[in-house]
């Protein structure tokens, strides 16, 4: 065959190949060969063609052609790729019969020093050249080595090899081996030469193959497994592993991990974990003709983990005992989570039986009887009559079952006892299937085991335990079971010595079971391969370090790299610099103790345990909310020298663990302790202020109550009965009203405090609700000031409210807000202001109104307004708003007080804080007024701030408004009428059974009050200002009740243990043209109602007002007494029920409706409000055909 060129190719293929091939630098071929289907072989190959890279190799010699040619032939994969002398080559297709060459580089793991390019030893080969004149080449380098057994017999066949030649394929459905397919061959050749174990389905008929590795995994099934169908080889896990095969023959790439297998080998039913990779094999065609399979075993790593946890968890519950009872519950306690590893576990605790007495002439130790008792089981019910519960160890044997044979043994012995199937040691009593635990098979091994005491010399308990019968007992099992063994062993010395002694011993057992535990690892590990070894250290949960005595590294495993935050290269390369590794990784503030621990071990020779922080960060994500988590690195080094015969330091040993979660939750509980401490302080501080500032107002009530009765007593009033001569003086008329109210005035200041505490209460829970109402600002102003006329007037403090021009340029009149909620901010800074002007040589207080379109900024008053505290809602557009415009109403109280420094500014609007810890001391108040005045701004859509200098102190708020439309006023009136509670949030509450709303006034109750009003006058820098004067009276108001009499009379019934507040209640609902009857008690309650018509009796009765706290019988009880009656018939009809109590608590509202209320109204409130409740629920009531009375 000689070589071609480009001329003799076809004319359509030549500008193309001359571009692709010589602009390739990597050695490319064009060859042509005479079979239509089959890859170019010596033989076949007509023509080629070879680019410049080709021709001119590495040294400048021409490739071996035929050399090339020959490896295609023998090693060609199915991924299209051959490897010669060290490259690799890849063949690909360019359309029949054209086929292309390409060197795709060097080989994995080939040295690169080597030269391999495979150039002939005579002379070259190139475009012009024969085929046939590199043949020396070839015979120089030699030809490459026979693998494929299946068509010829190789020279030194291994014993596998053999065995596989040897077999009956004949027999199977793959047929007698001349009669396979090349790419059968391929594949069967490839699992044989490769180390790991390899498995291959093939087929249709899905015949087995596999290589020697895989024997181990057979067990007794090879070599009758070779070439069988693989639902008879995997029949007993066919149903777990045919989804997996079949998913496989369809294309799928399917990898499983630890997967859990139960094969028979080594003569039982093993539990196995193997990792798993299948591949389907496919052929020419697209087809999938086989798959193979990748298999790692990974029984040993998963059986190590699990015992690991089980040893952990045993320790753990060991730790915790003190008395050798204890440790006995203990010890089973822990059992019962090594379901996997122990099958059933039995613990007699040996006690002593009987003394017998010495002979006086003898020299013998007095006898003492030794009995085995029962203390506990773990698997097997203690009743379980195979159970021995208590036997003698001194006794003959005969006769006695076999567990107690082996617990003599083991006690005379004082060595452990294994019982095993495999020799008929273990009692047949032992051999039955535990359910839940071990496999639930029947038990093949178990060891028996002496507890001893510090000393050695007493027996204290035997141990039985039960092997999982699916685990073979090898050295890894009987390394974990000595392990507990001897935890248990330790823990039962360590309870038993005396207490001076148990201290010194338990630090001593720490350090030699961290050095045996150590020492039974490295003995273990020794008997295995570097590579297992290798591969448990890396997968180690812990930093695991060796160093030498200068403090090079001997070996470091990845998670200590890890966790110190660098990469394996750089820290070993910090080790040749100046510095000390450990000053780049170590805290500063820890290195000395760092370096003090190192020179201890090296100077003491003693282990030590150390917790340093590192430099770097430490960040993890919460588990349960997802957050970052952020804080020091903490590390805690377990670290032991070894020393030599010469008692020197060779080496120091030890591990690392990450501690960072644990001192971070650590200084987070600290943190939160401390909160809670400073919050309990703040909290008792609170409640004693809140003690005091109600108090307060009970003096004015008092000496206004006293006034009265004066007033009343004073022989000038006092007028014979008839006698029409005279009047009282209009003056004292006005003292008794103004006396009266004043005591309104303090009982809503108590009042008020009580909502502080409610409110805040709300604002936390975020049930504040905002209501509406109609109302003029300067007006509320003024009650404000009204409320604390008698303070201001004692304090002899000036006062004055000043409408600024924005509030009289916009024509602000009537204004739609929460007045309610308005005037407690204005209350909250109104008592500062007199508080802290109380002691100033100029003492006047300035209250300013002003409105604005635009939101305020503060600067008109100086003020810098504090940022809202979190997101607030818009305020829903609701009808009760009217159709006003939208408008900023500010308000500003300023005082000439002693001012703030910046530090108390600082503390003031948080919650139980004031500006000092002089100021409750020296001027009073809870600590809680601006912290709610500012939550309240922001409900409002508003903000507040402050600014203070020295004898000149502002705070500035505002809220955000509506004008009140006058066209939507009633006929008769130009303006809203002014009530005395302006706010339905300061009114009580009613609930129903259907909700709750605010309590208004009766229609049927009409007030009057004089507007107040004032006079105009210029203020500086204000011109045209409106300034009202704070001593301006408001007029009475008259009550005007009409109840139509007849049927339409309301009969009451008051049921309340408190004779004032009855009496009070039963006056005022007569006024109110009432019929009303008293009970002291619920009992009462039920025996006036069976007077009733209820109860087909004369006595009419419309509704009932029931207290809940009474003696005798409460109202709940009372309540749910008369609701029974209703459903037995013993009570007609419905008996309207309202609940009047001071327990307003939404559960205690929620538990009264519950246990029958029909409505629940809450202390303190009004009789005008009251009686539109009882009317609404009779009529409500009768509406329903519920309601029979007469009267």
């Amino acid at each position: 065959m000689a070589p071609s060129s480009l001329l003799s190719l076809p004319p359509e293929l030549c500008s193309t190949l001359i571009r692709f091939f010589d602009s390739d630098d990597r050695p490319s071929l064009l060859l042509e060969t005479g079979l239509e289907n089959d890859p170019p072989t010596y033989e076949t190959t007509k023509r080629w063609y070879g680019n410049h890279a080709f021709k001119s190799s590495e040294k400048g010699q021409p490739f071996d052609l035929k050399a090339i040619l020959k490896a295609l032939e023998q090693n060609l994969t199915q991924s299209g790729t051959f490897p010669v002398n060290g490259r690799n080559w890849k063949l690909r297709p360019l359309g029949q019969p054209w086929w292309a060459l390409v060197d795709i580089g060097e080989r994995m793991g080939q040295d690169k020093g080597e030269h391999h390019t495979p150039n002939g030893a005579n002379g070259s080969v190139t475009s012009d050249g024969d085929l046939k004149s590199s043949e020396a080449g070839l015979e120089k380098f030699g030809a490459p080595a026979q693998l494929d057994w299946t068509r010829h017999p190789l020279p030194n066949p291994s014993p596998w090899i053999d065995l596989l030649r040897n077999h009956d394929w004949a027999s199977t459905a793959i047929g007698a081996m001349d009669q396979w397919s090349e790419s059968l061959r391929q594949h069967v050749v490839s699992i044989t030469v490769n180390p790991m174990p390899r498995l291959l389905v093939w087929g249709d008929d899905m015949t087995f193959l596999y290589n020697e590795a895989c024997v181990p995994l057979f067990g007794d099934k090879h070599p009758r497994a070779l070439g069988e169908h693989v639902t008879k080889t995997w029949q007993e896990i066919w149903d777990t592993i045919g989804p997996i095969v079949r998913n496989a023959y369809q294309g799928k790439v399917t990898s499983l991990q630890r997967m859990q297998l139960p094969i028979i080998r080594h003569g039982f039913l093993e539990e196995t974990f193997w990792d798993f990779n299948m591949l389907p094999i496919v052929e020419k065609n697209g087809q999938t003709i086989g798959i193979t399979n990748e298999i790692f075993e990974s029984s040993v790593q998963v059986r190590s983990e699990r015992r690991r946890a089980s040893t952990l968890t045993m320790s753990n519950h060991i730790s915790s005992a003190s008395t050798i009872e204890q440790l006995w519950s203990t010890y089973l306690e822990g059992m019962k989570h090594a379901v996997d590893d122990v099958a059933f576990s039995y613990l007699y605790a040996v006690q002593n039986d009987i003394f017998g007495s010495r002979s006086d002439n003898s020299g013998l130790s007095p006898h003492i009887s030794k009995k085995c008792i029962l203390h506990g089981t773990v698997g097997t019910p203690e009743d379980h009559p195979s159970l021995v519960q208590s036997f003698q160890l001194l006794e003959s044997l005969e006769g006695k079952p076999g567990i107690v044979k082996a617990c003599v043994e083991a006690w005379k012995t004082g060595e452990v006892v294994a019982l095993s199937c495999d020799d008929g040691s273990l009692p047949a009593e032992l051999t039955i299937p535990i359910p839940g635990r071990g496999s639930e098979d029947p038990i093949r091994n178990a060891i028996v085991a002496p507890i001893t005491s510090y000393l050695g010399h007493e027996i204290l308990g035997i141990v039985v335990i039960g092997l999982n019968p699916r685990s073979p007992y090898d050295d890894d099992y009987r390394l974990w079971v000595d392990l507990v063994f001897d935890l248990l062993g330790k823990a039962a010395s360590l309870v038993t010595l005396p207490e001076e002694q148990r201290r010194a011993q338990k630090i001593a057992d720490d350090i030699n079971s961290s050095l045996a535990q150590q020492l039974r690892m490295t003995t273990l590990q020794a008997e295995k391969s570097e590579e297992k070894f290798s591969r448990m250290a890396a997968a180690a949960p812990l930093g695991m370090f060796v160093f030498d005595a200068e403090g090079m590294p001997l070996h470091l495993n990845d998670t200590y790299i890890e966790m110190l935050g660098d990469t394996r290269e750089e820290h070993f390369a910090r080790y040749g610099s100046s510095v000390s590794p450990w000053e780049t990784y170590v805290h500063p503030d820890d290195l000395p103790k760092f370096e003090d621990a190192w020179k201890s071990i090296l100077e003491k020779k003693l282990p030590v345990t150390i917790e340093y922080r590192l430099k770097k960060p430490w960040k993890s994500i919460d588990r349960n909310t997802g957050n970052q988590l952020s804080g020091e690195s903490w590390l805690l080094a377990n670290a032991f020298p070894e020393v030599d015969a010469d008692g020197k330091v060779s080496t120091i040993q030890g591990w690392l663990t990450d501690i960072s979660y644990s001192k971070f939750s650590e200084k987070l509980l600290g943190q939160r302790l401390a909160d809670a401490l400073e919050n309990k302080v703040k909290t008792e501080n609170f409640i004693d202020m809140t003690s005091h500032e109600m108090r307060n107002p009970l003096s004015a009530i008092l000496q206004s109550a006293d006034s009265i009765i004066s007033f009343l007593n004073t022989p000038s009033l006092l007028k014979p009965r008839g006698s029409l001569d005279g009047v009282p003086d209009e003056n004292v008329v006005h003292e008794i009203l103004d006396a009266a109210d004043t005591i309104i005035l303090c009982a809503q200041h108590q009042k008020r405090i009580v909502d502080d505490i409610l409110t805040l209460s709300k604002l936390d829970a975020s049930l504040l609700v905002i209501s509406p109402d109609t109302v003029q600002p300067p007006t509320l102003v003024m009650k404000a000031l009204k409320m604390y006329e008698a303070e201001v007037t004692r304090a002899n403090i000036q006062t004055r409210v000043i409408i600024e021009p924005s509030y009289a340029e916009l024509g602000v009149d009537w204004v739609i807000l929460d007045s309610s909620r308005l005037l407690q901010v204005i209350i909250n800074l109104l008592t500062n202001s007199i508080k802290f002007t109380y002691e100033s040589e100029k003492r006047e207080i300035t209250i300013y109104i002003g409105a604005s379109y635009d939101k305020p900024t503060g600067k008109h008053h100086g003020v810098d307004f504090i940022p809202t505290r979190q997101p607030r809602k818009e305020l829903e557009a609701q009808p009760q708003w009217g159709d006003g415009e939208d408008l900023y109403l500010q308000i500003a109280v300023t005082d000439t007080g002693r001012g703030l420094s910046e530090d108390e500014i600082k503390l003031l609007f948080q919650r139980f804080s004031q500006a000092s810890p002089k100021t409750y001391k020296q001027y009073g108040g809870s600590g809680l007024g601006l912290f709610i005045s500012r939550e309240l701004c922001e409900l409002q859509g508003g903000q507040i701030g402050v600014s203070s200098a020295k004898g000149k102190t502002t705070f500035t708020f505002f809220v955000r408004t509506k004008k009140f439309i006058e066209q939507s006023l009633p006929a008769e009136s130009t303006r809203p009428p002014l009530h005395r509670y302006t706010s339905a949030a300061a009114n009580p509450i009613a609930f129903y059974r259907r909700g709750s709303e605010v309590m208004k006034p009766s229609t049927l109750v009409k007030r009057e009050m004089q507007v107040m009003t004032g006079t105009i006058s210029e203020v500086e820098g204000h011109p045209k200002a409106d300034m009202i004067s704070a001593e301006t009276q408001t007029s009475p108001y008259t009550i005007e009740v009409d109840i139509q009499s007849g049927n339409d009379i309301i009969h009451v019934l008051i049921v309340e243990d408190n004779q004032i507040n009855s009496r009070v209640m039963s006056q005022q609902l007569t006024r109110a043209g009432c019929k009303v009857h008293i009970a002291n008690h619920g009992l009462e309650c039920l025996k006036f109602l069976e007077t009733t018509t209820f109860c087909t009796s004369k006595t009419p009765l419309s509704v009932i007002l029931l207290d809940l706290e009474m003696p005798t019988m409460d109202g709940m009880t009372c309540i749910r007494h008369i609701r029974e009656q209703q459903k037995n018939g013993k009570i007609i009809s419905h008996v309207p029920v309202i609940a009047v109590t001071a327990n307003a608590r939404a559960e205690q509202i929620k538990s009264a409706i519950d246990a029958g209320m029909d409505r629940v109204v809450t202390k303190p409130f009004r009789i005008p409000e009251l009686i539109p409740q009882m009317q609404e629920l009779i009529k409500e009531i009768e509406q329903k055909g519920e309601f029979s009375r007469s009267g």
